[in-house]
């Protein structure tokens, strides 16, 4: 609904505007921040117990993005459309504009509460109610426009227009992503979701707005014609952010990466612009100095924005080789998150509110001068520590040799990326968290400072000014200027803006600016001093932590205090490069001798055919994943000392992919290999279960009913997607599965006939299929396919039984382990009619525990990805029944009094056999891997208690209830059945 177009009358944008009343615009921006300050402190409440939270990284982000930002943007988009286009609605338009921003926080909401037990549908709900908001907001801006008189700033306020019709296509993206499609799906849409949201409607928002916020903060005047020329780079940004967009679903790194450069491009002809008057502002004397935290705040989250946006640009480019079709898989743009949200729009967002909140109290020159100078205290402090935590995790996400240097001289030596372990990240959180949260507390004091001087008016010196031509004021706020300087306006320029054409001898005045400008830079320097030196604290503590705990090497136990890669050696200043392949869970050749002190290059191939491999080493440097044929060189610095490397991808390591560096002629003696690191408590740790507790809210209890017939002639697909899955209530796995769910669909063939499998594999490795049931060589239909492709699978069910099917790629524990089994039912010829048949399939899962190594690899947030050790050292943390450990106890089985019951039984492992056993209950039939060991009516009279199963054995039983009541079918073995090897039957009259 358009707002009304009756616009009170103009207030000059450099002038004061008239008083008002409870009722007036002030009234309306208290009323309105009110959602902001809340989504605040729901995010610090957040922060405090997000381990205990589901999905707490995907909450974390969108409380920032969707709950602070866009709510932020609503707010001010609306006062600086007022103020740039000299307008004020009349009351009468404030509620709705307040059912506006009501609407957003409904659909925000909304949204979370879909997401977090993964409802999509009302995800679907929350996104619709956030797009109606952003929609609704922009038609009112095009209502304000119309309703201008003289719109001089109208392209900023189209520039909001435009961006606030980018929301809905984002929300799309969202809503499709909440239905947890595989790769390459997965990573395109994320990416396209970033793009729209973050470099289309925050991104545009915010250039738009700096380009008159800026010259304001910084009280200097801009040419009304700069800032038209600079605005046709916001109509470049809209159309490069529609055609990167486009690249990204379609999965062209060549599309996608030429309309980022395109957006760079238009992002810098707005930029240019803000320099010259930053420039401009540093030249000008003042009497009163400038606010110092939005300065140092708003310039610094724009420089996070542009360094991301450049490195999104460098990785995606170097993403062409890769033969997965999306370019980029999720996992790869989730390392954006943390300069995007935290360098750039939280410091953004703080940096403008700590401007426009005293500005808004209205209060006086005086009111406005106390709030402003409570929001700087401490402001390159804060500004300081903030950047440098920052960095630092950006820094150990990058995992390269120019990286690790970087990290090495931000802690001024003191500290290495392979130093910085789960604790080190910790302490470095709750740093820069405490710097996030002084802006509430100093809010609270600056709404004080201003109460306390409301009203109360400062001199204000006039002096003769000269006035550029064509020169024009332009303020975001348009409200009360600070005290000392008058607010800039086409008639009165700032102060300093000219020199008259006489030099007069300096006055008090001028001398006692000098001496404060003085004692402000020894207070930044000592300030900027203090925020390095509690960065380097934390970082020591955190490190001196992780070596107590183990989970990093200590460094100085092994080669002397202070040993890092570069070592305690000098640099030799020579490069020594090596070739190194990976194929067949190896690297080749497995140990790089290298002079100490020489700068090692490695030139990495993966010459698997199949198999996505990479590089890791223990100093933190990375390769990233590459996927079969692709080349590219790892850059591992300089080696002072012996150094480890191995394939992170999962399982990889275990089956023996591990690298050794030896530097030759260090302290340690030559040759000498590092101790190997070896398995901890924690890596071990069981997770804890609640096997008493119903299934999460979005688990689909899985029919156990055995499928009917298809046919001699089958053909069907198998899609291989890596998914979030619920496997025991409150636990999730990173699973690997066939067709969405861990373990498979139950595939039924009969005797003789035919059976196709198109396998497709939507992942981001290898992977493979391996039928029991089937004659065939496995050259061909067994091998390992990449990421992207597919392969038919035809074999001829020629024997009886309940097979299993499972991934082939190694190591197979771990794939199996994490999900990628399945039973091929075959019955026999001749098969008793039964009343109902049921299919049990068992499984066991080892899980990485939270805070162990390994833990944050995970593909989805919240996630436990497969423990290799735990593997190895036969230590399940969960076993089940067809994919979850208390679905059937929720969701029993179903029988009557009288009626034949037959269970099919598979024993999937990866490791473990089962005895299946129904307490309460005889086998009165059991047949094993392909053959009867008793039928009812024998001779003997006898009865079974169990089948006994081997790993990747099967068969069936069969029983007759004769009362009712609730039995259980458990694994005998059982330490199995209290990890979750239970399934109730509930027998009816």
């Amino acid at each position: 609904m358009p707002e009304p177009s009756l616009p009170h009358a103009p207030v000059p944008l450099g002038g004061r505007p008239r008083p008002e009343g409870s009722s007036g615009r002030g009234s309306w921006h208290r009323r309105a921040s009110r959602p902001v300050s809340l989504w605040m402190v729901a995010l610090v409440v957040v922060v405090l117990t997000h381990q205990w939270i589901p999905q707490s990284r995907w909450l974390l982000v969108h409380m920032v993005t969707l709950g602070l930002i866009t709510t932020s943007i609503m707010v001010w988009g609306q006062h600086f459309t007022e103020a740039l286009l000299k307008t004020r609605l009349g009351q009468e338009s404030r509620p709705r504009q307040l059912n506006r921003i009501r609407l957003l926080s409904a659909g925000v909401l909304v949204t979370i509460l879909g997401m977090l037990p993964t409802w999509p549908w009302v995800v679907v709900l929350g996104a619709l109610m956030v797009s109606t908001a952003l929609v609704w907001y922009a038609a009112a801006l095009g209502a304000q426009i119309r309703a201008a008189l003289a719109p001089r700033f109208e392209f900023t306020v189209k520039a909001y227009i435009g961006a606030a019709c980018l929301i809905p296509v984002g929300a799309t993206l969202g809503a499709v992503m909440a239905f947890s499609p595989g790769e390459p799906w997965q990573g395109r849409l994320l990416l396209a979701h970033q793009l729209v949201n973050i470099l289309g409607f925050v991104g545009i928002t915010v250039t738009g707005t700096l380009l008159t916020l800026w010259p304001t903060v910084l009280r200097t005047r801009i040419e009304l014609a700069a800032v038209r020329r600079s605005a046709g780079g916001l109509l470049g940004m809209l159309l490069a952010v529609l055609g990167a967009t486009a690249g990204a679903l379609l999965g062209s790194t060549l599309l996608g990466s030429a309309f980022l450069l395109a957006y760079l491009g238009s992002f810098a002809w707005v930029a240019v612009t803000l320099v010259q008057v930053t420039l401009r502002a540093a030249r000008q004397e003042r009497k009163v100095p400038l606010p110092l935290f939005p300065v140092l705040s708003i310039a610094a989250g724009v420089l996070w924005f542009a360094m991301t946006v450049v490195g999104l640009l460098v990785m995606w480019w170097r993403s062409a080789d890769e033969q997965l079709a999306s370019s980029l898989v999720a996992a790869d743009i989730q390392q954006l998150t943390v300069p995007f949200v935290t360098g750039f729009l939280l410091q953004v967002l703080l940096g403008a509110m700590s401007y426009l909140l005293p500005v808004t109290m209205r209060g006086g020159p005086r009111s406005t001068k106390a709030a402003l100078e409570v929001m700087s205290r401490f402001a390159v402090l804060r500004t300081v520590t903030y950047n440098l935590v920052v960095a630092l995790f950006v820094l150990t996400g990058l995992g390269t040799a120019t990286s690790g240097a970087v990290f090495a001289a931000l802690t001024v030596g003191t500290a290495d990326v392979a130093d910085f372990g789960s604790l080190s990240r910790v302490v470095l959180s709750l740093l820069g968290f405490a710097a996030l949260v002084t802006f509430l507390v100093l809010m609270g004091l600056a709404i004080r400072a201003s109460v306390r001087n409301r009203g109360v008016g400062l001199p204000m010196p006039v002096q003769a000014r000269d006035v550029a031509p064509g020169a024009v004021a332009v303020a975001g706020p348009a409200t009360t200027a600070p005290a000392g300087e008058a607010a800039p306006s086409p008639a009165q320029p700032p102060v300093g803006a000219a020199a008259s054409s006489s030099t007069p001898a300096p006055s008090r005045a001028a001398v006692a600016s000098v001496s404060r400008s003085e004692g402000m830079d020894r207070r930044a320097l000592t300030e900027a001093l203090l925020g390095i030196g509690a960065v380097l604290g934390a970082t020591a503590l955190g490190t001196s932590l992780d070596r107590a705990q183990g989970s990093v090497p200590d460094h100085g136990a092994l080669h002397g205090a202070g040993a890092v890669s570069g070592g305690a050696v000098v640099p030799t200043g020579t490069t020594t490069t090596i070739a190194v392949s990976m194929a067949e869970m190896r690297f080749t050749p497995a140990v790089l001798e290298v002079p100490a002190g020489d700068t090692l290059v490695i030139e990495l191939s993966n010459d698997d055919p199949y198999d996505v491999h990479d590089l890791v080493l223990a100093s933190g440097v990375s390769s990233g994943r590459l996927q079969p044929g692709a080349i590219t060189t790892v850059e591992a610095g300089v080696i002072g000392h012996d150094l480890a490397g191995w394939c992170s991808i999962v399982g990889h390591r275990a089956m023996g992919m591990t690298l050794q560096i030896t530097a030759l002629g260090s302290s340690a003696s030559p040759g000498a290999e590092r101790p190997a690191a070896g398995t901890t408590g924690l890596e071990l740790a069981r997770i804890p279960l609640d096997l008493q507790a119903a299934p999460g809210a979005d688990h689909r209890t899985r029919t156990a009913l055995l499928p009917p017939s298809a046919g001699p002639q089958q053909r069907l697909t198998l899609e291989i997607t890596e998914v979030d899955s619920e496997i025991a209530p409150g636990v999730r796995m990173d699973a690997m599965t066939f067709g969405g769910t861990v373990v498979g669909p139950v595939l039924r063939s009969e005797l003789g006939s035919r059976l196709a499998v198109d396998l497709v594999n939507h992942g981001s490795m290898g992977h493979s299929l391996d039928l029991h049931a089937g004659r065939i060589s496995p050259d061909q239909s067994m091998r390992t396919i990449p990421p992207g492709e597919s392969l038919e699978y035809s074999i001829t069910t020629d024997h009886a039984g309940i097979w299993l099917y499972h991934c082939s790629t190694m190591p197979m524990s771990v794939h199996l382990a994490a999900g990628m089994v399945g039973a091929l039912i075959v019955p026999p010829a001749v098969l008793a009619e039964v009343d109902r048949e049921y299919v049990l399939v068992q499984s066991e899962h080892y899980l990485v525990p939270e805070g162990a190594a390994g833990y944050d690899a995970a593909m989805h947030e919240g996630a436990h990805p497969v423990s290799p050790a735990k593997i190895a050292a036969e230590q399940p943390d969960v076993t089940v029944f067809n994919g979850h450990a208390n679905q059937y106890v929720h969701a029993p089985l179903e029988a009557r009094v009288g009626e034949r019951v037959r269970l099919w039984v598979l024993a999937a492992g990866p490791s473990r056999g089962i005895s299946f056993h129904v307490v309460g209950g005889v086998f009165d039939t059991v047949f094993k891997e392909g053959e009867y060991l008793l039928r009812p009516d024998n001779e003997n009279r006898g009865g079974s208690q169990a089948l006994d199963l081997a790993a990747a054995q099967g068969g069936f039983v069969e029983l007759v209830f004769e009362e009712p009541g609730t039995y259980t079918a458990v694994n005998h073995s059982f330490v199995e059945m209290e990890r979750g090897a239970r399934a109730l039957i509930r027998v009816t009259d």
